[in-house]
């Protein structure tokens, strides 16, 4: 998940909205994508995590396990460099898929030195990525609630208007 506010809009990338993509190595880098293709605005987001590992080792900490309880399985940090960029997404006939609208970014590559990184659990050791794949039916149950939003807001505001 990648959510974002910015300029007073909730941009959230999850995989039921679109596809995500991450690839996060065992200490040092991770790179997370995401797009999103339903809604009333289609938009894109890379979002980047980078430390050293040699300057910045990260904090070992315990969590729990299924069979050994506690134990220092998990890494993080608030010192990682961080980037995120955000475009907006246009309907292209000619390929009928989204693609970048032309022009600049929503965001362009916003950087802190502060970013809050982890890896923990499982499959850390190895370079971990993946493309999320969110099949039907459940994708469109998971999306059930988005739409009655939806569906409220854009109805409730008539019925108010004509009750006034």
């Amino acid at each position: 998940m990648i959510c974002i506010h910015y300029d007073g809009v909730f941009y959230e990338a999850v995989p039921w909205t679109g596809v995500m993509e991450w690839e996060v190595s065992t200490w040092g880098s991770w790179v997370l994508r995401g797009r999103c293709t339903t809604g009333e605005r289609p938009f894109e987001v890379e979002f980047t995590c980078k430390c050293n590992p040699k300057e910045n080792p990260g904090l070992v900490f315990r969590a729990p396990t299924p069979d050994e309880g506690m134990v220092y399985f998990c890494c993080d940090t608030f010192e990682a460099d961080c980037e995120v960029s955000l475009w907006e997404l246009i309907w292209d006939e000619s390929s009928k898929s989204y693609i970048r609208r032309d022009g600049p970014p929503i965001i362009d590559a916003a950087r802190s030195s502060q970013g809050g990184a982890e890896v923990g659990g499982g499959p850390w050791w190895d370079t971990w990525s993946r493309v999320s794949d969110m099949r039907q039916p459940l994708k469109a149950l998971v999306q059930l609630p988005y739409r009655m939003n939806r569906w409220r807001q854009k109805f409730g505001r008539r019925r108010n208007r004509s009750q006034s």
